[in-house]
């Protein structure tokens, strides 16, 4: 009797996940041909605890599968996570938010500009988004990442009680104040005085930046090309990811860059342990080069660490079947993890 309601539970949960699958076949082949930026989901407000209003897209799926939610890096918006996207699409519930001051999120004070009160935003995505009993994979890109350190570090019940799956790409734990942003010899050993001067005098000129958008558009392609992307990086993924940063305030901007220099949660990995964790960069990124990511996963010995040949900081966009390889590969583990235990 027993064995053959095993057998009838095993077989409803074969139907399921093949029906799953081939929801999520139907919507990857129904994004095909989508213009970058160009996916849209149901639309969400999250009001964080000090007001800013937090735009967030959500695709449900019928699947049992933990909710991802997907957290973008500096000057970015929901829409750089384009490709995976499209290759997770049916296969979970993917959230997407754009982080305050950026896309069309609102702002909030400059002194609101921290690693920390993203770690406290993420915290409040995660309540309204996704229902209490839901396990979490978080995916964060560069100060995305930063963001899902920060939410560990201050929410630590919070993220043991939820989160079962962590991705960092391109990310940092810390000691960014001495980057060279891969400037060579003496140029580079200048760059860690020079590039906070430089943005405070862009801060000092913000709302003159900000009203030249031809100007500053043109101004960040050459700049995106060199510090966002490794060699032979497609002309159309430099110029879709130096318009989002184009599109940033100017103030936010230079606001975060500040809480960069200070940054440090290498302290917060601790709260880490027992979480799938995945540790993602590219070789040549120049924003937060390899070092970063091996240190993060010196700090978690379970981690698995992937290092990307030729590519930057925009692993995503740059190397999206491999990243999406290894995400798909992350789901796996952790359902697998969630039957098991």
């Amino acid at each position: 009797m027993g064995a053959g309601r095993s057998a009838t539970g095993a077989a409803i949960a074969g139907l399921a996940v093949g029906a799953a699958l081939g929801v999520a076949a139907r919507r990857r082949r129904a994004y095909a041909g989508t213009a970058l930026g160009g996916h849209r989901g149901r639309p969400v407000t999250v009001t964080t605890g000090d007001g800013v209003r937090l735009a967030v897209d959500i695709e449900e799926a019928g699947a049992p599968e933990p909710a991802v939610i997907f957290i973008h890096g500096w000057v970015m918006n929901r829409h750089c996570w384009h490709f995976q996207r499209e290759a997770l699409a049916g296969r979970a519930t993917l959230v997407f938010y754009d982080q305050r001051g950026h896309g069309a999120s609102s702002a909030g004070a400059l002194d609101a500009c921290t690693v920390d009160q993203l770690g406290d935003d993420l915290a409040a995505v995660i309540e309204a988004t996704v229902p209490e009993g839901s396990p979490v994979v978080l995916v964060g890109h560069s100060m995305g990442g930063m963001t899902v350190m920060a939410f560990a570090g201050r929410h630590p019940e919070t993220f043991a009680a939820r989160v079962a799956g962590v991705a960092l790409l391109s990310t940092s734990s810390g000691q960014l104040n001495g980057s060279t942003f891969g400037l060579p010899g003496p140029i580079g050993r200048l760059a860690p005085r020079v590039t906070p001067l430089m943005f405070e005098h862009m801060l000092a000129r913000g709302a003159l930046i900000d009203r030249s958008m031809a100007l500053k558009s043109r101004t960040n392609l050459p700049v995106t090309r060199y510090v966002a992307f490794g060699p032979r990086a497609p002309r159309e993924h430099v110029r879709f990811v130096s318009d989002m940063a184009s599109a940033t305030p100017t103030e936010i901007m230079v606001g975060f860059f500040r809480d960069f220099l200070i940054h440090d949660k290498l302290a917060a990995l601790a709260a880490f342990g027992g979480v799938e964790t995945l540790v993602m960069v590219g070789d040549h990124d120049r924003l937060t080069p390899p070092a970063h990511s091996r240190r993060i996963a010196e700090a978690l010995p379970g981690a698995r660490l992937v290092v990307f040949p030729e590519a930057g900081h925009m692993i995503g966009l740059e190397r999206p079947e491999a990243v999406n390889r290894e995400l798909s590969a992350l789901l796996d583990r952790v359902t697998a993890a969630g039957t098991t235990g």
